[in-house]
C-alpha cells in the first residue's frame, strides 16, 4: 500500500496507529516526494509514531424530570375539553369519509363549440370527456382530509390516555 499525499498519509497513520501494531515506513525520493508505506521500502526509514492521547469525557448528568401531580379540577377540565374535541373530530372524520366516497366519480370536461350544419344553420355541440388529472387531484385532496382527521383523532385519544395515566 503506497500513499502519495503526505498530509493524508500522516492522518491515516495517526488514526490507524492504535488499531494495529504494524510498522510504518517513510521514503523521500530525489525530487523530495514523500511516500509512506506499511511495507518496507528500499531506502526508506522506519517511522516511530508517538502514542495517541485519548480522553474519556464524563457522562452528562441525567436531566431531572419531576412529575408534578395535576390538580383534579384542571385534569377534569382538560378531560372534558378532550372529550368534546374527540366528538367533534369523529363527526368531521365521518363527514370527510362521506365526501371522499361521494367524490369518487370521474371529473368531466365539457367543450362546447358552434358548428354550421349542412343546412347552413349553426348548431351547438358539446363534447364531454373524462379529466383524469382533475379526478386524481380531487381524490388526493379528499383522501388527505380523511387522513388529517384520522391523525388528529388519534392524537387526541393519545393525549386522553396520557391524562388518564397521570396521577
Amino acid at each position: 500500500m503506497h500513499i502519495k499525499t503526505p498530509t493524508f498519509a500522516l492522518f491515516l497513520l495517526l488514526a490507524c496507529a492504535p488499531l494495529s501494531a504494524q510498522q510504518i515506513y517513510k521514503y523521500v525520493d530525489k525530487q523530495g516526494k514523500v511516500t509512506y508505506s506499511s511495507e518496507p521500502i528500499k531506502g526508506g526509514k522506519k517511522v516511530d509514531l508517538p502514542p495517541i492521547s485519548t480522553v474519556s469525557l464524563p457522562k452528562p448528568p441525567e436531566p431531572k424530570t419531576e412529575i408534578k401531580p395535576v390538580p383534579a379540577a384542571d385534569k377534569a377540565q382538560r378531560k372534558k375539553e378532550l372529550q368534546d374535541a374527540i366528538a367533534n373530530e369523529e363527526k368531521a372524520l365521518a363527514t370527510a369519509k362521506i365526501k371522499a366516497k361521494e367524490g369518487d366519480t370521474p371529473e368531466l370536461t365539457h367543450d362546447t363549440k358552434i358548428v354550421t350544419g349542412k343546412d347552413g344553420k349553426p348548431t351547438t355541440l358539446t363534447e364531454v370527456r373524462e379529466n383524469p388529472s382533475a379526478y386524481a387531484e380531487k381524490m388526493k385532496r379528499l383522501n388527505g382530509e380523511v387522513t388529517a382527521h384520522e391523525k388528529k383523532l388519534a392524537d387526541l385519544k393519545t393525549e386522553m390516555s396520557r391524562l388518564d395515566d397521570k396521577p
